[in-house]
């Protein structure tokens, strides 16, 4: 029975190095586009909590029994990495876009319009004419994300419908 929680617990402890590395890439990556955005209170912060967990890892792997530790710190790394970076990606407002989209099919327009009140994109329809002097709608969204932009590219590019679309870069 004893040996059993000798495993389970080395198991536990494996786990905890793992996510506490993670955590620690994380908040460095994080302190990069921190001091980037200059943001000097939160990426100090950032290195404070870092460096904690990283000398308190380096105390835990320098005290294992073998190199599994080790390893198992260095996944970690790229993991807390890559985690950082899809985060900054789906949340990162640094900049705005504004999208004008117009379509000769006025529903499309329509559903268009109510796929970005789905999605919680701010954007204004308006009245708008085609070539022939027919009435639609144009539409024009305000992207604060990167996300936000990737989700109306794929709903333009799943569409048969053919859409003119003109971004401006927001200062």
């Amino acid at each position: 029975m004893k040996r059993r929680w000798c495993f389970i617990s080395y198991i536990l402890t494996l786990i905890i190095l793992f996510i506490a590395k993670a955590a620690d890439n994380m908040l460095t990556t994080g302190k990069t586009i921190l001091v980037q955005r200059n943001r000097p209170v939160l990426a100090s912060l950032s290195v404070i909590a870092s460096q904690i967990i990283f000398y308190k890892l380096i105390n835990c792997i320098g005290t294992a029994d073998n190199d599994l530790a080790l390893y198992i710190v260095s996944v970690a790394s790229g993991v807390g990495t890559f985690l950082a970076l899809k985060v900054n990606t789906r949340f990162s407002k640094e900049r705005t876009f504004v999208n004008v989209i117009f379509s000769d099919d006025k529903q499309a327009m329509m559903e268009l319009r109510d796929f970005l009140k789905e999605h919680h994109i701010t954007n204004l329809a308006s009245d708008g004419y085609t070539k022939d002097w027919q009435k639609t709608i144009a539409v024009t969204a305000y992207t604060e994300t990167k996300e936000q932009s990737r989700l109306i590219d794929e709903y333009l590019a799943h569409h048969q419908i053919k859409y003119k679309r003109i971004i401006q870069r927001d200062k």
